[in-house]
This record gives C-alpha cells, structure tokens and sequence, in this order.
C-alpha cells in the first residue's frame, strides 16, 4: 500500500509518526546527527570539485540522504510500536489481573456463606432483639475479623436478616440499622452463586461506589433450604487497583492507567489528577490506538477488554491506558548489559521477528558505503595517473569523504542495532514479571486459605477430644471434601494431630493415608505456630502427598476453640504441576488464533535454580538450571533483560524476582521464599548468526613515507589471508564481482573465470588463487583491472577486499633475486613495516608482467600446472 509522506525538517516522514516525531529525543538526536553529517557532504561535494576527486558525490549523498529518511522512518515507527505494544500490555494486564483476583471473590462468599458459626447465629439469632444476641456478636465479629486479617483484600464483612436489618459488621462508623438496598431481591432471586455489584450500597454509606460480593445464607446446602439471611464481603477495589497500578505505571511517561466501566466512566485511576474518577472517556477496542484530547492535553489513548478467567469476565469493565505524547517517548532507562553492534546487525539479518525493510537498511548502507570505498580508491588510482599539483590535497579530501561515509554508516548501524536490541527484549520483563505477579497472588489465597479452614469450629472440638471416633472421621472428611470441591487448586487437604499422623483427607481415593505419620519438618513447624496469622511452606520437593511429584505443601496449626493449645495442623497440597503450568500458559504471549507465539516459553525456579514449572520440554520440574546463576541474586521485585545464547540459540531474555502480594512475603511476613520467573524469546540459531569482519582500508595512514619524488604509489588488496599489491600506474580501476559475466561451461579448476565488459573491451578474468596456493573460504567481491601491452589490454584479477593505496619511497621496495627464486613466483618484490602496528606487516608487489607471462599468454601457461608456491 502506497504510503503518504510530509516533509519534517529535512526528511520525508509517513504520516503516522508525524503527531510523535518531535517528542522522540532518541530519533530526533539521530535526525540531528544525519543532518550535520549531511552538511558536511555538500562541503565535501564542493572541494571535491576543487580537489579533482574523481568521485561522484552528488549519487553517494543522495543514496545516504534517501537511507537517512528511511532510517528515521523506521526508527520512529518501531518506537511508536514499542509504545502501543507496553500499552496494550498495561491495559490488558491492568483489567485481567483484577478480574482474575475477583474470580477468587466469588468462591470466597459462596463458601463463607455456608460457615457453621455464621449457619448457628443467625438461627439462635434471627433478629437483634433475642437474648443471646449481645452474647453471640463478639465470637462472630471476632470470626470476621480473623476473616479479614487473612484474606486482606476485604475492609469489612456484613451479616443482614432477611428483611434487611444489619445484624454484625465491622465497620464502626455504620449507624444504619437496615437496609432497603435493592440488591436483596437480586441475591434471594438469583440461580447463580454469587452476586456482584459495584455501586452505591446503603449499607455502605461512607463510600460513594463500594464492590461487594453477597450471597445467601441458608441452613444447610440443600438447593431448597431455607434463608435465614444475607451475607456481604466488601472488596478494598481502589486499594487494590492502586497495587495494580502501581506495578505497571512508568512515571517518566505520565501514563495514566484507568480502569473503565462498560459505559466508560473511570472507576479507577492511576492519577486521579490527570484522569479523575467518574470522568466520560472514549472506549477504544477496535483501533489500533486513538489520539484523543482530555484536560486540553493531548494523549495516545488503547483500551483493552479482559480475556476473562475460567470464564468468568466480571461486570464488563475494560482497561484503559492514556499516555501523554509530548511524554510517550520519555524512556530514559538504559539496558545494562553490552553487545557489539555487529552481532546485534547479524542477529537483525536472522532474526524472524523483523520486517525485510528494516533488515535491508544497514544492507544498503553497508553497500552504499562499498561503492564509495571502491569509489574512492579508483579515485586514488586515477590521480596517480594525471599530472596532479594538488596530489596531498586530493588525497586528504578523499579520506575526509571516506570518513564521513563511514560515520553516516556507522550512526545508521548504530541506530538499527539500538532498534533491534528494543525489538529483541521487547516485553520480555513485562512477561516475566506478569507470570511472577499471577505466581505471588495466587500462592497468597493458599497461605490465607490453610490458616482460616485451621479455624473451623468443627476441626478444633473433634481434635480436642480424647479419641477422634470414626464418625468423627468422617464428618472431617466430608469438611474437607466440600472445600476441595470448590477449591480445586488442591490435589488433597488433610487434617494431622499432635503426633503427625494424618486423621482425616479431603480425597476418598486418597484415605489410605489416614493413619500414617508423617515425619517432615514442617509438621513439626507447624505445630510450633504461636497464633492463627501464622503458617509455614514446605520446601518445593517431592512427596509421596503428591504422587512423588514435587509440589508445596501449605501448613497451619489448629488450635483449641479457647486458643490455649495446639492440637493438630492442617496441611493442603497444591496442585503445582497444574497449576503452575496454567500460569505460565495463560500469561504467555498469544497469537490471533489465541495459541501460544512460536518462540517463547517461560520457566520458573527457586533461588537455588530448581526448575518449579516450564513449558520449555528440555526444563523438568525438580532438575536445575544450566544457566548464569548471577539472574539469581536479583532481589525481590528486581528484574534484569538480556540476548544470552541458550541451548545453541540467541534468546531474549527477562527475569523477575518475585516480590510478594500484600503482606504474603511481605518485611512483616515470616516466610521467606525468593522465586524467580525467566521468559525465553526465540531470535535465531547461533548458527546462522555469521559476523563479517569488513577491512577498513585508509587512503593515508602509518603506511606512508616520506614524500620524495623517488616514491610509488601501491594498490594494495586481500586474495585470502596475502596482502599484495600492484603498482598503481599498472592498475586502471576496481570493479565489483557483479560484472562478472559467464556465457560459456568453465572448468572449476581453471584459473579463467569469465569475462567483463570494460571500455568496450572483453576483459580475461582471472582467480589467482592457486598461483598462490592460498585456501580461499570467503567469497570474493571486487575485480582489479589491470592493463597491460601496448596498444593497451586490460586484465581482471579476483580480489577479496580493497586495501590502502600507501606511497612508498623506493629505496624500501625490496626486490627478490629472480636467480635464486627462479620464475616460480607472481611476486616480483616485498616490503616490510616494521613499525606497523598491524598483523599486516609484509607486503608482496605482484609482477604484471609475470601475471600476463604465465597467465594470460597460452603459449606460455605452464604455471597452471606446476602450482607454484607464493
């Protein structure tokens, strides 16, 4: 599709980046650069007219103005998708990470409501007016109390009769005695299990939108029983949207993160000052993004409809996420690790994740940069040749345009390697943290989940008796049945005494168990816990609990209804291949069809790199990591992103070291377990990933003598690992190996290769690589022409790259012995650098006229034969 472009500055832009491109420092700093460069090939255009240059300016800074435009272009686009991308992940994160939270809820109030304590008050209790009322209030707010101090994401808990009269809460500062809410038709009316509302409850009268889970309370489960009142959990939603919120906010961007009701009302914000609660926004699904103006500012605007979990959506609110442009773009934050732009450039070439346009940039500038060395160097070769009193001026200039060139190349390499690095790592953090945030929130329920089933009334007078009797058994049993059903994060719950021998499980194909005593240290542990906020972990190993798998095992001690004594624990085993496994698909990048990207797998490990979960084949839960163990010293909350070779693949990865959720392995929570998230991106195979190593040639360097008028001036060039190098005035120009033209069958092992056109002329080329029994890997590139006789031939010689063009005084041109050396050789003369830093420190100077001689001459071609040594 053809694209329309507006002139920015100096470039040619797409009208896409065209709202952005003045707030991206990084691409404007780029443009700048470019722009100073290009200034200075119109000054290098002009002397080159002066200097007699012999190189064609005008074609070189075209080429390099049109790669710039392109280069800022991509630049800015990749930037701008860098953004949309971190939004849609925000706005999608920001919706989906609460809704999987409520999911929770909704099994909360179903089995709250079928308590025994609250079952029995309400009974003896119908009213306020009855005589045990005042007696049997403190036990119950105590109970709910104990609730909330475990599941902490709720501010209170509201018991109400059937006709509406507020029978317990916590909530001091209600004076109501009852409520006429609307929502006691929808809770007595409804077939679901729970009812949610996100309003203005009377109830709650302190707040002007509260979100309450409430269900009925019946006197047993049967479907028809009878009501004996209403029950309400009272949700911490600003609370618990300001942690969501928090975790995902870059402050340097100004980014406003919003939670939306279906209607587009703010119902939550990440700055209320920016984006106040209760504001009319536009929902924006369709759109790739929108720009939309709000306060008089204007901002890139997506929003994003929850995915929903176990097929619960909530009550259709939608994520929401403003950024600022004139701030979008202010990402300071740098990548601590290094990697050589060349590799980055290789990896960009390979790599599947990137357009064909964006690799061919640094190709082009890569090509355009040849030619002009090419350029320049036949530029060289033709002063020599002219009656030229601004020789040293000529020579100078054409470094300086050499130079300039090299450094437009470079800031374009420089850029695209930045670019690809951004591409590379991408969301790998953002993956790595969401996968290590489910982790913490979900094993957050576990620990709240052991210590309030520790609580239940029925557990504590069947252990506190003399001998637990086989109905006691099994009324335990049923207890912990019920609960599995709803819970099913658990593969079994059981109950153990003093002793440690299990007394009761939830699973009936799992009572081979009772009986058994168990020996672990967390047993004993658990029976030391001092009060019911406590609870301990196993370690992540395996059990025989667990079918010998490795898992982890939640523990709380129960203790006596007047709380003086421990009589048991209850231990609940978490279903970690399972569940763990669903996090990490789940949070896993999808593609349109709603499967997993190719590429990409994530692992989870303890501090000690102890595989927890992977959906990568080759990493086994209960195996160790082959990988840098520095990823495991990043501390909680810490996350680091790198391109690392794994398994024989470049990789980008992320790592995220978990932090915790609430007071869940919070500085007041008494466990401690560092668990870190790696999410894996595919780039490329190492294999493919080939670094060239480009010889930079210089028109005048350390190479060079004094000048004299007893000089010459040496083509020099690389055939394999051989510097050699020709006279000058014997060489006409460079050619690339693209005009090589082949019509006819050749042997392969003849030194003939085909032919060029030149002025008209057919022109003999030749490898001579075999003349210098030089084993030639890499392809060659360029074609010398050299000339020859007279009337004047021209004869192309194969060459791997161009190098210097020294002027040499030629009393340091040593010439071999023709009588000792005899004519087994196309070298007629060396030279030695002594003082040459470089590994290049012997020239050879190739014979012309042995070339011709042994080469070209059919009479006589006898080197072919002989394979004379260098």
């Amino acid at each position: 599709m053809q694209k329309d472009y507006y002139r920015y500055k100096d470039i040619q832009i797409t009208k896409e980046i065209v709202p952005f491109i003045k707030h991206m420092e990084q691409v404007e700093n780029n443009r700048e650069m470019l722009h100073d460069l290009s200034n200075n090939w119109n000054t290098l255009s002009l002397l080159s007219q002066l200097g007699d240059a012999g190189v064609n300016m005008s074609e070189i800074k075209n080429n390099f103005t049109t790669l710039s435009s392109e280069l800022i272009n991509h630049l800015a686009a990749e930037l701008l998708n860098k953004n949309i991308s971190e939004m849609n992940f925000k706005a999608q994160v920001a919706v989906d990470i609460v809704i999987r939270n409520l999911f929770e809820r909704t099994a909360d109030i179903g089995f709250l409501a079928t308590d025994d304590d609250i079952r029995n008050f309400l009974i003896n209790n119908p009213t306020k007016y009855t005589s045990s009322y005042t007696n049997a209030l403190n036990p119950l707010k105590k109970r709910f109390q104990e609730y909330i101090n475990k599941y902490s994401v709720y501010f209170d808990i509201i018991l109400m009769s059937p006709s509406g009269e507020i029978l317990a809460n916590l909530d001091t500062r209600v004076d109501i005695s009852k409520s006429y809410d609307p929502l006691f038709k929808e809770v007595l009316t409804t077939n679901k299990e729970y009812v949610e509302t996100y309003r203005y409850h009377d109830f709650l009268p302190h707040y002007e939108k509260s979100l309450v889970y409430s269900y009925k309370v019946t006197k047993d489960n049967n479907q028809n029983s009878q009501v004996l009142g209403l029950l309400c959990l009272c949700f911490k939603f600003q609370d618990e949207m300001d942690g969501i919120f928090k975790n995902l906010v870059n402050k340097e961007k100004k980014e406003a993160i919003t939670l939306l009701d279906k209607d587009g009302f703010v119902i939550a914000s990440s700055d209320i000052y920016q984006i106040p609660i209760g504001a009319k926004l536009e929902i924006i699904l369709d759109d790739r993004f929108k720009i939309v103006t709000f306060g008089g500012r204007d901002y890139i605007a997506k929003s994003k409809k929850t995915n929903g979990y176990q097929d619960f959506f909530g009550l259709g609110w939608v994520g929401h996420i403003m950024v600022p442009i004139d701030h979008a773009f202010d990402d300071t934050k740098e990548d601590d690790f290094e990697m050589s732009q060349d590799l980055l450039l290789s990896i960009l070439q390979n790599g599947e994740r990137f357009s064909e346009a964006l690799k061919n940039i640094p190709i082009q500038a890569n090509s355009i940069q040849k030619n002009l060395n090419r350029a320049i160097w036949n530029g060289t070769i033709k002063q020599g040749s002219r009656q030229n009193h601004n020789k040293q001026f000529s020579k100078a200039l054409m470094q300086e345009i050499k130079t300039t060139g090299e450094n437009t190349k470079n800031i374009i390499g420089s850029s695209i390697a930045n670019l690809t690095k951004t591409i590379i790592l991408g969301d790998s953090v953002f993956y790595a943290d969401l996968i290590v945030d489910i982790m913490d929130r979900n094993l957050y329920e576990r620990a709240n989940d052991c210590r309030w089933w520790a609580l239940t009334s029925e557990f504590r007078k069947i252990l506190n008796t003399t001998q637990i009797s086989a109905n006691d058994t099994k009324r335990m049993n049923d207890i912990l049945s019920y609960i599995n059903d709803l819970y099913t994060v658990y593969s079994n719950l059981f109950i153990y005494d003093l002793s440690g021998t299990i007394v009761a499980v939830s699973k009936q194909d799992k009572s081979y168990l009772i009986g058994k005593k168990l020996s672990h240290n967390w047993v004993e542990k658990s029976l030391k816990l001092s009060d019911s906020s406590q609870y301990c972990v196993s370690d992540f190993t395996s059990s025989e609990l667990y079918n010998h798998e490795y898992t982890y095992i939640y523990n709380a001690a129960i203790s006596s209804l007047d709380e003086t004594k421990v009589l048991g624990g209850i231990g609940i085993v978490f279903d970690s291949s399972q569940q763990f496994a669903t996090m990490i698909e789940e949070a896993l990048p999808k593609q349109s069809d709603g499967t997993t990207m190719d590429g990409v797998f994530a692992t989870i490990a303890t501090k000690d790199m102890m595989i927890v979960s992977s959906n990568y084949e080759k990493h086994q839960i209960g195996t160790f990591l082959n990988i840098d163990s520095s990823y495991f010293s990043l501390n909680a909350g810490e996350s680091t992103s790198e391109i690392i070779i794994y398994d024989d693949k470049y990789y980008a990865l992320g790592v995220k070291c978990s932090k915790g959720y609430r007071e869940y392995k919070s500085k007041s929570d008494a466990y401690i377990n560092d668990i870190y998230t790696l999410f894996f991106s595919y780039i490329s195979d190492v294999s493919n990933v080939i670094l060239e190593n480009e010889t930079r040639f210089l028109i005048s360097n350390e190479l060079q003598f004094e000048h004299s008028e007893h000089t010459r001036d040496i083509a020099t060039f690389m055939i394999g690992d051989q510097w050699l190098g020709i006279d000058a005035q014997s060489i006409v120009e460079a050619v690339h190996v693209s005009e090589l033209k082949t019509t006819i069958t050749i042997d392969p092992n003849h030194h003939f290769k085909g032919t060029l056109i030149y002025n008209d002329q057919a022109v003999m080329v030749i490898d001579i690589k075999k003349f210098l029994q030089e084993e030639i890997h890499d392809e060659y590139k360029e074609i010398i022409i050299i000339k020859y006789g007279d009337p004047e031939h021209y004869l192309g010689i194969f060459i791997n790259s161009l190098e210097e063009i020294p002027e040499i005084l030629t009393d340091n041109i040593k010439n071999l012995n023709s009588e000792i050396i005899g004519d087994g050789t196309l070298v007629e003369s060396v030279i030695f650098f002594e003082k040459h830093t470089s590994s290049k420190n012997v020239l050879s100077l190739l014979s012309v006229e042995k070339i011709i001689k042994e080469l070209v001459s059919p009479e006589q071609n006898r080197m072919l034969h002989k394979q004379i040594k260098l």
